[in-house]
């Protein structure tokens, strides 16, 4: 039995795991490519559910730019706010929120690696001396290496800030469903009163780069309106997979966050589940080693209580996928008639479509 833990990948997820393995006692090494914490974290955003970070244990509030009370949502000719009285996300720092995840790791007594490449012959070393974490993102070393089912699908993003942007209204995000992107979205994000994130996603299998649908996009008239005059500070491009691994745990190799594919195909966002599933993994492991329960209870666990809202995203976002930016108008005024906005604004909740079916039978 192993009595150590090797987490490949300094990201959030893996940091996750490692304090809270560390504040288990369990010796944890965290391996990070690259020379610094946070590298690339800003090639996605930081929109989080006050509620989904609440449960991560992090200390977060340095990394926060802005609060969000709700979103409009625009498709071919109508649009929809949805607003709540109470804050519902906040927009963060990626790169600080990691590099705060990696301060309060190390505080715990993990040991962080940079500039740390693990090779082949490294992970097979790792392997029989350790329990190995793979957290080292959607195109995983160590699910590659040690040959876990493929993700074959992914959504590729670009984005971009922009300064000096007229904005409507700090307190939302919008969101635009048309027919400009292939199985995804654009959308806006607004930093401060005049710094605007603006980014939207295309399905790689489309083999359209992302940066031309991004250019496409800029000529929609709202996003015109509020960048027009704007100067572009930024523009980076990322990948989001797009699925679920059939599997995550193999021996005593385990998959977490973007590696496990453990991200909301409504929206590409996987840190909280992607945390919330690093936390049940270190939970596992630190039983294994101390009482020799099984790795693979983490499998079972994390499928158990994630793993249906996770189904339930994906759905959304095949429905959404399908009817394109005129049935997302007919969803709009459907939704009016009804008071699914009204709803949404009151019981909505960004990370679990579960608990939101059950308030609305409740309603």
């Amino acid at each position: 039995m192993q009595g150590g833990v090797a987490v490949i990948g300094g990201g959030t997820a893996g940091l996750i795991l490692a304090k809270d393995l560390a504040l288990n006692g369990i010796d944890v090494d965290v391996y990070e490519a690259h020379g610094e914490i946070g590298y690339g974290a800003e090639k996605a955003s930081g929109i989080l559910s006050i509620e989904g970070l609440s449960q991560l244990g992090i200390n977060y509030k340095e990394a926060v730019v802005n609060t969000l009370y709700g979103a409009t949502i625009y498709g071919q000719r109508e649009k929809m706010l949805i607003k709540a009285k109470r804050k519902m996300a906040y927009i963060l720092d990626r790169k600080k929120l990691a590099m705060i995840c990696a301060k309060e790791a190390e505080g715990a007594g993990a040991r962080i690696n940079l500039n740390a490449k693990i090779g082949k012959e490294r992970l097979e070393q790792l392997r029989s001396e350790k329990i190995i974490v793979g957290a080292d993102g959607p195109v995983s070393n160590v699910a590659s290496f040690f040959s876990f089912p493929k993700m074959d699908s992914y959504i590729l993003t670009y984005k971009a800030e922009f300064s000096g942007a007229s904005i409507p209204d700090k307190e939302c995000v919008e969101l635009f469903f048309s027919n400009i992107s292939k199985k995804f979205f654009g959308w806006t994000a607004p930093y401060s009163d005049s710094v605007l994130e603006v980014g939207i996603g295309e399905w790689m299998k489309t083999r359209r780069n992302s940066y031309s649908v991004f250019s496409e996009f800029l000529k929609n008239k709202t996003i015109t309106e509020e960048v027009g005059n704007a100067s572009k500070r930024s523009g980076l491009a990322s990948l989001i997979p797009f699925n679920v691994r059939k599997r995550t745990v193999k021996g005593n190799v385990i998959l977490v966050g973007d590696s496990a594919g453990q991200v909301k195909s409504t929206t590409g966002g996987g840190i909280i589940f992607g945390g919330l599933c690093a936390k049940m993994a270190a939970d596992v492991i630190t039983q294994h080693i101390r009482f020799g329960r099984p790795l693979s209870d983490y499998e079972k666990l994390w499928r158990r209580k994630y793993g249906m809202d996770l189904g339930l995203h994906k759905i959304l976002h095949s429905y959404y996928s399908r009817i394109g930016g005129r049935g997302m108008d007919l969803m709009i005024k459907f939704s009016k008639v009804f008071g699914i906005d009204s709803f949404l604004g009151e019981y909505g909740d960004m990370d679990r479509p579960s608990v939101v079916i059950k308030r609305l039978f409740i309603k």
